[in-house]
């Protein structure tokens, strides 16, 4: 029989024998766990292993660069297109630093200071995303974002992404330029097509092509001839100023500009001052001073459709190499089209221009017939006046001449006809005159001869010209001259000429006892005078036209006098004034209320007087003088022998140019008068045949006497060898003077 304690001793190994059992169990299925959890740890191990390793080849395979930060701008993390992005080496990045990093990344910008203020800003204020574009100095551009990264709802710092899109920007830089290029020639080729007015035609053509090849400077200039030869006219220009080339002068032949004017290929030089066909001709040899700076060069010629060289297109810029093939490809395009349209503008211009002259042609035809019509009237006019103021002097010359010969024993007689003859051969002789004088205005050729004078010499002589026609019509004359101080720069004889003029103008339309008035005012800047007169004023219908050739005022009752005149002093009175740097004007207040004339005329300073020589008495001078008179008007010979005769010298007469050369060698004349047009030899023919008598012995005075007194007339004189030039009728005190002056 068991006993009690045998029976716990078997409960007990029974129950330590369970226990030994299910710790046993346990610890199986504990190791079993442990295999199972190291096995799952190795499995998420080297998925996590693969996955970094994942990361990592695609950060680095990223064209992008990355760089990952802190919030306190430590790197955690790049890859290396961030290094070679910003051209970084292995110890910038060992740093671990991106405040270290940063200025090393900033020298790229031209404002590393705003880079750096602006990346502290981004730390600063931290924006969930950013974005910037960095623009660096040697032309690459980036795209920087930037986003906050979050772990479990917490900041643990930001990722940089920089992306370079240089190329991109380059891309449509260049599509925007071939936009812009295209709608240019777009533009150009509807302007080349619609444009009829050359010169903005070319200006658009040089604009567009100024453009289209980058250049800083473009001009067309035209294939020419001037004076000298070849030149090449500045005709348009772009992108400067046509003063900027004016004082250069236009460009010549060179070997480097005048190929393209004989058609040659396009010109492109990189840097024109390397090329030897440059600066080989004077004056410049190069690129003159101020010109504006060429380096680069480009040329291209502009022809017509038939071949023919219009001109040149040129173009430069002040840098190096900016000319490429397309710039030179886009401008030969656009020469090849203005050629054509220039041609077809030209040849329009030239329809317009005809059908303008054509216009013209019978404009002018019209206006020729009428005026024709106008000329025959007024000549005939004229004519008839002439034939009336010439036979008015002639008849009391003729009743003169029966008079001498019926009271040749009459002293009071002689003297009162001498004095008729005398007047009406003075108004013959003006008549005459302003008759050559009108001639000479009419070509240009009225003489002058200017000097510094006194005003108040030449209005005193007019004065004394007009007062027999002032007192004839017993016209009270009032004067107001002014100082012998005032000087003008002027012909004396001339302006003496213009106001005695006005002066009979004045006497000749105021009825008897009228007033005649001549004032002057003086000026800072010149002298006005006035002629003013109570007669009867200038109708309205001539008020226009007073200073035109053989215009006429009208008679009337009270002025009967006004009728005759040739109509030209008038019109001689404004040239001279004019040729004296002057101006006149008339002011008819009304018909019957008078007429003043204001003449202005520039003022000079005053020189200092010059003492005048004390005169000297003729007779003092006077010696008798042999003179040869040759002329085949007997009747002019003869009298003029006899006048010289009467002055107390020894005289001889020759018939024509032979007979004074014979004259002239038997007599040995001191004073020889000639008449040009005379038979056998002319006058010009004679003074060489006597200047050949004379050797080189004593020398002859030899004078021209002739009717023909134009310029050209007094020159052939003077080559002919004459000392002195004389029209007929020649003065008697000058004769006397001539003839009695020993010179």
């Amino acid at each position: 029989m068991q006993t009690r304690a045998d029976d716990e001793d078997s409960l007990l190994r029974s129950v330590a024998i369970k226990n030994a059992q299910s710790i046993l169990a346990a610890r199986q299925r504990a190791e079993d766990a442990m295999h199972a959890a190291k096995a799952d740890l190795e499995q998420k191990t080297g998925e996590l292993a693969l996955s970094l390793s994942m990361m990592r080849a695609t950060l680095e395979a990223s064209r992008d660069g990355i760089l990952a930060t802190d919030a306190s701008g430590k790197v955690t993390g790049f890859n290396q297109q961030y290094v070679r992005m910003w051209r970084l080496d292995e110890q910038a990045m060992a740093s671990r630093d991106h405040a270290v990093i940063l200025p090393l990344v900033a020298r790229q910008f031209d404002n590393a200071t705003a880079f750096i203020e602006r990346v502290d800003a981004i730390y600063r204020e931290s924006p969930a995303e950013s974005f910037d574009l960095l623009r660096m100095r040697d032309g690459r551009i980036y795209e920087r974002t930037s986003q906050i990264q979050f772990v479990d709802g917490a900041n643990v710092g930001r990722v940089w992404v920089f992306r370079d899109i240089t190329e991109q920007r380059r891309a449509e830089e260049k599509l925007r330029e071939e936009t812009r290029v295209l709608e240019l020639l777009n533009e150009a080729g509807t302007a080349l097509t619609a444009k009829l007015d050359v010169k903005a035609l070319v200006q658009t053509v040089t604009d567009t092509a100024t453009e289209v090849s980058g250049a800083k400077v473009g001009a067309f200039f035209y294939n020419t001839c001037d004076e000298s030869g070849k030149a090449f006219l500045l005709y348009t220009l772009s992108g400067a100023r046509r003063e900027d080339f004016e004082k250069f002068g236009n460009p010549r032949a060179t070997a480097l500009f005048g190929p393209t004017f004989a058609g040659a290929p396009p010109i492109r030089i990189d840097d024109v001052l390397q090329d030897p066909r440059y600066g080989q001709w004077a004056p410049h040899h190069g690129m003159p001073p101020e010109h504006l700076p060429v380096r680069s060069y480009l040329a291209v010629p502009v022809a017509s459709g038939s071949g023919e060289v219009i001109g040149g297109l040129f173009f430069g810029h002040p840098q190096v190499g900016m000319f490429n093939e397309r710039a030179e490809r886009l401008v030969a395009s656009i020469a090849a089209q203005a050629g054509v349209a220039i041609d077809n503008a030209r040849l329009y211009e030239r329809a317009q221009h005809a059908a303008q002259e054509r216009e013209k042609l019978l404009e002018s035809e019209r206006i020729a017939r009428s005026d024709a019509e106008e000329m025959v009237r007024m000549k005939d006019e004229f004519l008839a006046m002439l034939a009336h103021e010439l036979r008015n002097p002639l008849a009391p010359l003729r009743n003169s001449v029966e008079i001498l010969r019926r009271v040749a024993a009459n002293p009071s007689g002689l003297e009162k006809t001498r004095a008729i003859m005398d007047r009406q051969l003075a108004h013959m002789t003006r008549l005459v005159d302003d008759l050559l004088d009108i001639s000479r205005v009419s070509r240009g050729k009225l003489e002058m001869r200017l000097e510094q004078s006194r005003l108040a010499d030449a209005l005193r002589s007019a004065v004394e010209t007009s007062r027999p026609t002032v007192a004839e019509r017993q016209h009270q004359l009032r004067l107001a001259l002014p100082g012998d101080d005032v000087i003008v720069h002027g012909d004396q004889i001339r302006l003496s000429q213009a106001f005695t003029n006005l002066l009979n103008n004045a006497a000749k339309y105021t009825p008897e006892g009228g007033v005649v008035e001549l004032k002057t005012h003086i000026d800072t800047d010149g002298i006005t005078v006035s002629v003013e007169d109570t007669g009867i004023g200038i109708p309205e219908h001539l008020r226009d036209r007073v200073f035109d050739m053989f215009v006429q005022g009208e008679a009337s009752p009270y002025t009967p006098k006004a009728q005759g005149g040739l109509g030209i002093g008038l019109t001689l009175v404004r040239k001279i004034i004019e040729m004296h740097g002057g101006n006149v004007r008339v002011e008819s207040r009304a018909e019957g209320r008078g007429t003043q004339f204001t003449v202005w005329l520039p003022r000079v300073a005053a020189q200092p007087a010059v003492a005048a020589s004390p005169p000297v008495s003729p007779a003092s001078l006077f010696q008798p003088r042999r003179i040869l008179v040759a002329d085949d008007n007997t009747d002019a010979a003869s009298t003029l022998a006899q006048l010289l005769g009467v002055m107390g010298h020894d005289v001889r007469t020759a018939g024509d140019g032979v007979d004074a050369v014979n004259v002239a060698d038997s007599f040995s004349p001191d004073l020889v008068i000639l008449d040009i047009g005379m038979p056998r030899m002319d006058g010009y023919e004679a003074c060489r045949q006597i200047r050949k008598l004379q050797g080189s012995g004593a020398r002859a005075t030899i004078v021209a006497l002739t009717g023909w007194g134009q310029p050209e007339d007094k020159q052939r004189a003077v080559d002919a060898g004459f000392d002195l030039h004389l029209t007929k009728p020649v003065d008697p005190q000058q004769l006397e003077a001539l003839a009695g002056s020993g010179d």
